[in-house]
């Protein structure tokens, strides 16, 4: 140390020189450095405080947790309900008359439409708003018209199952097809002049029921206009041959309109029953000048 250097030397150093020369010391804590353990200690705390409390602000952090939200709010659809779970909610009466223009087949009542006793009731369905914009029918209409459809509009509503259910995943694609055959014996019944099929797994259940195949791929479907992929004529199973059947009608094929449906965009919609509009809009008129 310079102080025993001092002293080695000779130096007469005075007893408040030594106090002068050394007084400055503590008070200069800058000068003062930090051990080696206490900077690591530092710094480890900084780092386990930046592990343990992540930044809300950051965008990985705020990425993880939409992803969190969004998997918790996943909903599991319902397993098969058996016809007793329902049972208390009465089926809906169809609304239909024979030679219509065109007839709607949705899949079957949900609770609201049983509980209404209304086709397509629940307020999030847009079959009535899809229908009104169309140019279907002439003005704007919800489901308490559904009584007066054929009467004032040529059209009708049926569904492809009278049951009622929660949501779809509660019937079975058994039932589905085997109510298929039901239905095409109630159009062979009114045979109207085109069937709106209001939903794509209706279709399906359809074409398993009349081909016996198990799926309809997906290079053989298309929303709209149906080609001739089902034989759907007016042949019952006492007729023989085609001499006996008459023409079926023109399959037309949308997008489911239930609420919890939102594959396909509400301006997709809009177009394809649109079209449909068309036709029945161009049949409507056509028969007023030939009645």
């Amino acid at each position: 140390m310079a102080q025993s250097e001092d002293i080695k030397d000779g130096s007469t150093i005075s007893f408040n020189g030594l106090i002068d020369r050394f007084a400055c010391i503590d008070n200069d804590p800058i000068s003062v450095p930090a051990t080696p353990s206490s900077t690591k200690s530092v710094l480890s705390s900084s780092s386990d405080k930046s592990r343990s409390s992540p930044s809300l602000s950051s965008p990985d952090n705020s990425a993880r947790s939409k992803k969190q939200i969004t998997k918790k709010r996943k909903k599991i659809p319902r397993r098969y309900a058996p016809p007793a779970l329902y049972a208390h909610l009465a089926p809906v009466p169809d609304c239909l008359a024979p030679n219509l223009i065109c007839i709607f087949v949705g899949l079957n009542p949900g609770i609201m439409t049983s509980q209404r006793q209304r086709m397509f009731a629940n307020p999030t369905n847009l079959f009535w708003p899809l229908l009104s914009e169309s140019g279907c029918v002439g003005r704007k209409l919800t489901c308490v018209d559904d009584r007066r459809l054929p009467q004032d509009w040529n059209l009708g509503i049926t569904n492809l199952i009278s049951r009622t259910t929660a949501e779809q995943s509660e019937l079975s694609r058994d039932e589905m097809v085997r109510s298929a055959g039901e239905l095409e014996s109630r159009l062979r019944l009114y045979q109207p002049m085109a069937v709106c099929i209001v939903g794509k797994s209706i279709w399906e259940a359809i074409y398993r029921f009349k081909t016996g195949r198990k799926s309809l791929k997906s290079d053989q479907f298309k929303f709209g206009w149906q080609d001739d992929l089902v034989d759907f004529r007016f042949a019952g199973p006492e007729d023989d041959g085609d001499a006996a059947a008459t023409d079926g009608p023109k399959i037309f094929v949308v997008p489911s309109t239930s609420g919890r449906v939102a594959a396909y965009s509400r301006t997709m919609k809009a177009e394809l029953w649109k079209e449909l509009g068309q036709y029945v809009k161009a049949i409507r008129d056509s028969n007023r000048l030939n009645p």
